[in-house]
């Protein structure tokens, strides 16, 4: 007899399980969010590194467990976990209106991502953004943007748990109601007139990052009170999103720090 019920089970896990592997990520987590933890396992070596945890969850009654390499990575579905992973309950982004209603601080600084859509590059750019002190990293449920996986989880090195994240439905919309509230909106594309170095920067603002293979959308580039781009020799066409990223915020962080 076939079990119709097991997709439906099946996602309904997805929906409230999320699997967190690799040391920082995990550790991060469980700062933040220990009531959040669901089920522990861990390799040998790892055991007595993660004595405050395993007894947090003999208290709380939580499944923990030495696996062996093998097991681990089945658990976690990758190779990259360094000795750890949890089963835990994922994040739900909030909503903009949330954001955009409380507003940033002063000279505040916020990224929004136009359809980025590789999961390390998401992961990369939100460790960048915690990093610098990002106050909300904005994405939009469109087709094309990565999703909060356990990979980009992984390569933000515990920054998903920093950094806050709102989603949208539409980014061009978002934007919009981020101007109407005085607040600065520079998009970022290689083929634009302006330099970063050569703009005046005002604050707060948001900061947008387009497409890999295709940059920011017509109608997100509409919504930017300017666009700029980063300088280079030209040699190569452009870089990589999530590298892009850490050099603005590096100059933004720059700007409003200057008593100029």
């Amino acid at each position: 007899m076939i079990n119709q019920s097991a997709p439906l089970e099946s996602k309904r896990l997805k929906d409230t399980e999320f699997t967190l592997y690799g040391w920082n990520t995990c550790m991060q987590f469980f700062k933040n969010r220990p009531d959040d933890l669901c089920r522990l396992f861990f390799s040998k070596q790892r055991s007595s590194a993660l004595g405050s945890v395993k007894k947090w969850c003999a208290v709380k009654k939580l499944p923990y467990r030495e696996l062996d390499l093998e097991s681990l990575n089945k658990v976690a579905s990758a190779t990259h976990h360094e000795g750890v992973v949890m089963v835990v309950r994922p994040i739900i982004p909030s909503s903009i209106y949330s954001f955009i209603k409380t507003g940033l601080g002063k000279k505040g600084i916020a990224v929004a991502l136009d359809c980025v859509g590789n999961t390390h590059n998401l992961g990369a750019i939100l460790r960048t953004c915690a990093f610098f002190g990002v106050e909300g990293m904005v994405i939009s449920n469109q087709e094309g943007q990565a999703r909060l996986t356990s990979s980009a989880a992984r390569t933000a090195e515990g920054a998903m748990e920093i950094t806050p994240i709102y989603q949208c439905t539409d980014l061009a919309s978002a934007l919009r109601d981020f101007m109407l509230r005085n607040i600065y909106v520079i998009g970022t594309d290689l083929n634009a007139k302006q330099l970063l170095y050569d703009i005046e920067i005002r604050f707060p603002c948001v900061v947008v990052f387009g497409n890999e293979q295709d940059g920011l959308s017509s109608s997100v580039q509409k919504r930017c009170d300017q666009v700029v781009r980063i300088p280079g020799t030209e040699k190569i066409q452009s870089l990589n999103v999530a590298v892009a990223t850490g050099v603005i915020l590096s100059e933004l962080t720059r700007c409003r720090g200057s008593k100029k």
